[in-house]
Parts: structure tokens; C-alpha cells; sequence
């Protein structure tokens, strides 16, 4: 034992004014972190120092009293290793001794335990598939609600990012691919596609034309926190917990509604009413002036009273309907929570691939040490990185590309950094499907951060479709008070299409176009930046099955009967008008199996699989570097 405890001896005792929020506290931690990982391993060490609370049952988990009441070290270290297979959890096996327990204890006594255990993302490994890891942000949607953790059935917790970096070392993985989900999708849901994405990815057989997951390439699905609308318990808990502030929204609510509602009541009686009995038509208000007939003043102010609450239902209505969409919940969880974890996620793995992570830990031998010295010391070549981003998940993939291209530079750092994400990662290609990005972003004054980031990316692929009608209707609605301009609200990245025209030589050529209403218009202005557009590789799936149920062509006669159609297709299930790129019977699905799967093609080799792959079926390609802008030939 080389460690010296901090505190008298065990077991602790409760301090009873901190008893409620200390157990509570380590009971959460229990609950909302993986089991045997590093954080779930220090709160089951303190529990088990602890006796069982007074009021409290007495509670088993994994075949151990939840407060033990241990008396000492060793043995709290040898209760935890005997409920796991150790050989199933290794750097558990290795890390979970007698000083790791009094190291743990010790940031209890010192209160630093919440450092000791912070961690602002979990990894886990496919158990049937090692080159398959799920990366999961620790925010919660909700204070209220738990985290709903992987199946552990198919996926072992890792005890920290520095067994990831031992694994992939060991493993000799060149190639990593991430990607992440959008909008409205819940950590069940998000399990479930990635496992079936795993499986179509790894499928081994005859010769395949498309690809497969390799045993060099690594592919890791990243969710962050998001809620289903409407039926999320956090939405209805979150006021319930919460009565007085409840109260307090309630409050502030029928004020303003009873301050707009008066003048809203004055606008009707002095002007409306009177121009409407001027007409002859009857009308339950009456004129402003009836206030000075003392008869009429109950029935006025009943009338009054009636116009205000109308407002307060009114807003009140719009403000729960705005809050249960999760919209904007999910927008901010995506900046503040999902695109700063992945971020760290991505600097700590840089770190852990270039160095030896267990250097500084006293439980292998000198021999071993040395020998794994030895192997981090070497010269690793840098792995590619592709990205994947579904939606708002685009727009965490870009926040993330903002946060490390600070690190990174700007632009006149790009000729001798290249794109260099770390010492061992470097980004290649970045695919965004229907991308919940305003289109603004790639114009001038809008792309300060954007720009250094896109133009560090070997490859970009955008998926789109103009009968996205997520992005096309409920964005803007969602975006119409957030966004710094009504342009970007309403005109979004996953909307562009390829609208076909005659070139001078009379030749049937592609242009970026994107839909407003019924009326389209070119996706390059005159103030946009020209080099993005053409770093772009276009990928129209407007018309793909899956995404889209009717063939008609679009033009202005026919926008609204597509849109009408898909809507109720949509609604019954038989198409998903916006996340249906990943299914796995699409064309675009064998497009993304293309790009992640098969690396060594060069760039004329990947454009002709991707037009093999497209031959005969309803999707259009532009490639990237072809001449954008604003055509003035005639539509086609």
C-alpha cells in the first residue's frame, strides 16, 4: 500500500445535516453512470465505507449491500472485484486495488470527490463487434429524469478513455468514423439504429461492391441528450418538482397577458367595434364610450376580462406547445452539452493515443511498464477521421469543428497544419445528412468560425432533399425568435436540391438550389463565400424512396401537392421524410457505406462507385469543385 489516508479509519460515519444530499447524491451517481467504469467505481467505494442510512432499507446491487459499512480497504477492494468478471473488465481488474479505494476515499474526505468523478462522457465497446464503440454524453435531458444506459447485454462500459486508446493501439485501427444523431431522439431509439447500423457495416460475405466495416477501421456512435416531444417524462416532471417556479411563469404570463389583453380590448372597443356597427354587422363588444354609461360597466368589464384571458389561454397554449416540441431544448443541449463533450471526447483520445496512459500507476510490474513504454514510444501514423452528422447532429459536428479549430488556427495556418486534429487524428471526410445548419452560415459575415473549419476537411458530402418538410416548416417556426435573421430561420442547410439547366454547350448540368415556398431559388447569392459551395459534394435524395413517396416533378404547380402527400405518407409511418438516409435498404445508406468503408479508392474511383451506386435510381450527384454560382441560362 503506497498511499496515505486522509481520514481516521473506516467505516465513515454520516454527518447528519449532509446525510440526505450525501446518500442521494451517490445513489444518482450509481444510477446515471456505467457500471464498473471509473466514476460508478469511486461512488460504490464510498457507499460501501458507509453504513445504511437511518429511514433506508437495506438494498443489494450486483450481489453487494448497497452501504456496507466495511472496516476496511482491502476489503471494500475485494468485495468489488468479486461481483464482475474480471477478466471481462481488465483495467478494472488492474486499477481497482487497495490504494485506488483509499485514493477514492481520500477526494471524499478533502471534497473533491466531484472532480475525482466528473466525467462528461462514457465509452462503451461492442461486445460482439471490438471495432464498434458507443461514446454517450453524461448530461442528462432532464434533473429529474435518469439516464437511460446502453444495453450492457451488447455493450461492456470501458473504465475510462485511456482503455479506448489501449484498445485501439493494440488493435492497430487507422480509420475512425463518428457520427451522431439530430433532433428528437432519445437514447433507446439511438441505441437501437446504431446496433442496426453496426450490423450492416460488419456484414461478411461474398465479394461487396459497397464495403465493410474492416478490422482497421473503428466506427463509434455519439449520442448526446434528447428528449421525444410531447411524452418525455422531463417535460411534465420538470413542473411538477418545480411548483414555485411553476407559479412564478404562470404569474408573469397573465400579467403581460393582462397588460397586451387591455390594450388589445382598447384597440377593439375605439376603433374595430365602431367601424363594425358602422357595417350593420352584430358583434358581442360594444363601443369604447359605453364605459361612460354607468348600466353597462359590469358587463364591460366582464367583456374586458374575457378578451384578456383569451390572451393569457392564447399565449399560454403557444408557450407549452413551443416547450413540448423540444425543439429549442434539443438546439441547446446540442450546443452546450453534445458539442463541447464531444470536443473533449476527441482532445483526451488524441492525448491517450500518443502516450502511455498507465505510466504513472502502481499496479503493473517494472518489466511491464517498460515493455508498454516501449510500444507508446513509437512513431504511430495519425488516423482519419470521418463524421457523421444527422440533422441538429450536423450542427454539433460543426460546433465541434469551431471548438478544436481554435487549437487548430485560422486560416493562415492551414498550408503546413493541413487537417490536423490532434497529434494522432486528422479529419477526412465530413457527411452531413439533411443538416439542421441555417444556409446562411456558408455566406460572408456569417462564416467567421465555419470557414476554417469546413476548409480543414479532406471531403464534405451533403445528403439532402427539398421535401424535407421538418426542416422546411417546423424549423422555421422553431428558429422564426432565436435566429439573428429571418433568412436563417427559414433556409436550411439539409433543403438544398440540384435543379437541373442547359449549359452554353447545351448540356444538362446541376445548380444548388433551395426551396422556399412553393418557389425556389438559387443556394449561392452574391454574397456568398463560392469557395465552400464548391468544397461541397452534392447528394440530392429528394426523390429517393424512404424519403419521398411521390414522383412528381417540382415546379410551382406541384410544390404543395408533394408536400401535402409526403405529409400524410409521413404521418402513417410509410416514409420518414427526414431521418430516412440511414436506413439501410437506401441508396444513400450504400453511398455512407461507400465513404467510410472503403478509403483506399482515390477520388475518381469514389465518384465512379458513387454514379454506379446512383445508376438507374432517383438521386443526383455534383461533385465537388464544379463552377457554382448564379446561373443565368435557361432552366431546364
Amino acid at each position: 500500500m503506497g498511499t496515505n489516508r486522509i481520514y481516521k479509519g473506516l467505516p465513515l460515519y454520516w454527518h447528519q445535516e449532509t446525510m440526505e444530499n450525501d446518500h442521494g447524491w451517490l445513489e444518482s451517481i450509481v444510477r446515471n453512470t456505467a457500471p464498473f467504469s471509473d466514476a460508478w467505481t469511486k461512488a460504490r467505494i464510498v457507499q460501501l465505507a458507509y453504513s445504511v442510512p437511518k429511514g433506508r432499507k437495506t438494498q443489494t446491487l450486483y450481489n453487494l449491500p448497497l452501504y456496507g459499512s466495511y472496516r476496511s480497504e482491502l476489503e471494500i477492494a475485494e468485495a468489488l472485484r468479486s461481483t464482475c468478471n474480471l477478466e471481462e473488465y481488465p483495467d478494472f481488474d488492474t486499477q481497482v486495488n487497495e490504494d485506488y479505494v483509499i485514493k477514492a476515499l481520500n477526494s471524499w474526505h478533502n471534497k473533491q470527490f466531484a472532480k475525482a468523478v466528473s466525467r462528461n462522457f462514457e465509452i462503451y465497446v461492442d461486445r460482439q463487434y471490438s471495432n464498434s464503440f458507443l461514446v454517450v454524453s453524461t448530461a442528462r435531458t432532464s434533473l429529474n429524469v435518469d439516464r437511460q444506459l446502453p444495453p450492457l447485454a451488447r455493450f461492456r462500459p470501458l473504465f475510462n478513455i485511456a482503455e479506448m486508446g489501449r484498445l485501439m493501439r493494440i488493435a492497430n485501427f487507422e480509420r475512425l468514423t463518428l457520427k451522431t444523431h439530430g433532433y428528437a431522439s432519445p437514447a433507446s431509439k439511438f441505441y437501437q439504429e446504431f446496433i442496426a447500423e453496426i450490423e450492416s457495416l460488419s456484414v461478411k460475405g461474398p465479394i461487396n461492391q459497397i464495403g465493410t466495416l474492416e478490422n482497421r477501421s473503428v466506427y463509434i456512435g455519439y449520442h448526446w441528450p434528447s428528449e421525444m416531444p410531447l411524452i418525455h417524462p422531463g417535460l411534465w416532471s420538470d413542473m411538477t418538482e418545480q411548483k414555485g417556479l411553476s407559479l412564478k411563469f404562470l404569474f408573469i404570463v397573465a400579467l403581460l397577458a393582462w397588460m397586451f389583453g387591455t390594450g388589445f380590448y382598447i384597440l377593439l372597443t375605439l376603433i374595430v367595434v365602431p367601424l363594425v356597427n358602422l357595417l350593420g354587422i352584430e358583434q358581442p363588444l360594444s363601443p369604447f364610450w359605453y364605459w361612460f354609461n354607468w348600466h353597462k360597466i359590469s358587463d364591460l368589464i366582464t367583456q374586458w376580462n374575457g378578451v384578456t384571458l383569451t390572451v393569457f389561454v392564447l399565449w399560454l397554449l403557444l408557450m407549452q406547445i413551443l416547450r413540448i416540441s423540444v425543439y429549442q431544448r434539443d438546439r441547446y443541449r446540442a450546443i452546450h452539452y453534445g458539442a463541447p463533450d464531444l470536443a473533449e471526447f476527441f482532445w483526451r483520445l488524441d492525448k491517450v493515443l500518443g502516450e502511455n496512459p498507465y505510466t504513472s500507476m502502481p499496479f503493473y510490474e517494472p518489466e511491464k511498464e517498460t515493455a508498454i513504454a516501449n510500444y507508446y514510444n513509437q512513431n504511430f501514423p495519425p488516423m482519419n477521421v470521418n463524421l457523421i452528422g444527422h440533422s441538429m447532429g450536423g450542427l454539433v459536428i460543426v460546433n465541434v469543428l469551431r471548438i478544436l479549430s481554435d487549437r487548430f488556427g485560422k486560416e493562415d495556418r492551414l498550408e503546413y497544419e493541413k487537417n490536423n486534429m490532434g497529434d494522432y487524428l486528422q479529419l477526412d471526410k465530413l457527411i452531413l445528412t439533411s443538416p439542421d445548419i441555417p444556409l446562411e452560415f456558408l455566406r460572408e459575415g456569417r462564416n467567421n468560425y465555419v470557414r476554417s473549419a469546413i476548409l480543414r476537411c479532406r471531403e464534405i458530402y451533403l445528403f439532402s432533399s427539398d421535401r424535407d418538410l421538418i426542416l422546411r416548416y417546423l424549423s422555421i417556426l422553431g428558429n422564426w425568435f432565436s435566429e439573428p435573421s429571418i433568412e436563417m430561420s427559414g433556409l436550411r442547410l439539409g433543403n438544398v436540391y440540384l435543379k437541373p439547366f442547359k449549359n452554353p454547350k447545351n448540356q444538362i448540368d446541376y445548380q444548388p438550389y433551395i426551396r422556399v415556398m412553393i418557389s425556389s431559388q438559387s443556394a449561392v447569392q452574391p454574397t456568398s463565400a463560392y469557395d465552400l459551395f464548391e468544397k461541397f459534394n452534392y447528394i440530392d435524395c429528394s426523390q429517393m424512396p424512404g424519403l419521398n413517396c411521390i414522383s412528381l416533378p417540382l415546379n410551382v404547380w406541384t410544390s404543395m401537392i408533394i408536400d401535402l402527400i409526403n405529409t400524410l405518407f409521413f404521418i402513417a409511418g410509410k416514409v420518414d421524410i427526414h431521418g430516412g438516409y440511414s436506413f439501410t435498404n437506401t441508396t444513400s445508406f450504400d453511398i455512407l457505406k461507400l465513404l467510410i468503408t472503403r478509403d483506399g479508392l482515390s477520388r475518381t474511383e469514389t465518384l465512379a462507385e458513387i454514379n454506379r451506386l446512383i445508376s438507374g435510381k432517383p438521386v443526383l450527384f455534383l461533385p465537388s469543385y464544379q463552377p457554382v454560382g448564379n446561373s443565368s441560362e435557361e432552366d431546364f
